[in-house]
């Protein structure tokens, strides 16, 4: 199911090395759990929602539904599972999306969600209260992830820059701690210096 995507990934990994200068550099991953797990990461461009696939153990993405209608990129992601999101739909919809999250991680997959939404450094301090629904609903541990992908790939330009993208990840977070405990905690590790 996944050699599609790992085989795409991989051509465009060499080329944004070879040709845009771009590399990675990941810390932390000792850190991941054994047991399924939910990833809760910063959002600063599309690199992290097409690499962390391949990255990080091929975790079922909440990703926005415009996704969904892209050429390829969208076709792979529902090859592979992704869960598209309505940023404008209902608690409804949100909550049919969480419940295909819960199908996934009662399957074994893990999870992965930018709490803070919408790509860009601005966004970082902000978390919307779904991740807390989805921690509660899934009872997994959490795993913040940070990422400096902005500079190498910004939101807002077709451009790709130089540069190093570092990945670190951060010691997970227990299930079924008290929702506003994990939200303070979320926060004050999702806006740490990588």
């Amino acid at each position: 199911m996944f050699f599609a995507t790992d085989f795409f990934l991989k051509i465009q990994a060499a080329i944004l090395r070879y040709v845009c200068g771009i590399t990675v550099n990941i810390s932390g991953t000792e850190n991941l759990p054994q047991e399924p797990y939910l990833i809760a990461s910063q959002h600063e461009s599309s690199w992290e929602t097409l690499y962390f696939h391949a990255l990080l153990g091929h975790p079922t993405m909440f990703a926005k539904r415009e996704v969904f209608s892209y050429p390829l990129v969208g076709f792979l992601a529902r090859r592979v599972g992704h869960i598209p999101v309505d940023r404008n739909g209902s608690v409804d919809a949100m909550r049919t999306s969480f419940a295909k999250g819960k199908q996934a991680a009662q399957a074994g997959r893990n999870l992965l969600i930018f709490p803070t939404g919408t790509r860009g450094p601005a966004q970082k301090a902000k978390l919307h209260s779904g991740v807390a629904v989805l921690y509660q609903l899934v009872d997994l541990p959490v795993v913040p992830v940070l990422v400096s992908s902005g500079h190498c790939w910004p939101p807002t330009s077709i451009w790709k820059y130089a540069g190093e993208i570092r990945v670190r990840i951060l010691p997970s977070i227990p299930a079924g701690i008290h929702r506003r405990d994990f939200l303070d905690r979320l926060s004050k590790d999702l806006t740490t210096q990588i």
